[in-house]
């Protein structure tokens, strides 16, 4: 894949992510971005998140793989407690999340790579 193409697949995960409200200021924004790209680039990642996608963002960042996954989920309970995940039913044009339900750190990585693999952004 090119600079070009991926430069692109960060700044879609990253207007994604600021849509549906993950501040950009906690830690695991940048975590949920390239965990996101990572998926992108090769969907068999999003299988297995403990044995192959937190190992992974962990060399990355030369971290542990339990921090990363707290940080991405603190970002997603800091959205869920301002604002709930409405702007996720937006995008897919459908029901996912009532405003008592929150995704967890696997499905909100699938959603937001589905939404860039099925071009979706595109018609948004």
């Amino acid at each position: 894949m090119s600079d070009e193409e991926v430069a692109s697949i960060r700044k879609v995960v990253k207007l994604t992510l600021i849509r549906i409200g993950i501040r950009c200021d906690l830690e695991g924004f940048k975590y949920l971005c390239k965990a996101i790209e990572f998926v992108i680039l090769d969907e068999t990642l999003a299988h297995k998140l403990c044995k192959n996608l937190y190992p992974k963002l962990a060399k990355e960042f030369n971290a542990k793989a339990s921090s990363i996954e707290r940080s991405m989920r603190h970002a997603i309970e800091n959205t869920f407690d301002e604002k709930s995940f409405a702007e996720l039913n937006k995008m897919f044009q459908c029901s996912i999340y009532t405003i008592s339900d929150k995704p967890t750190v696997g499905e909100l990585i699938q959603l937001v790579a589905q939404y860039y693999l099925l071009n979706l952004y595109k018609e948004n």
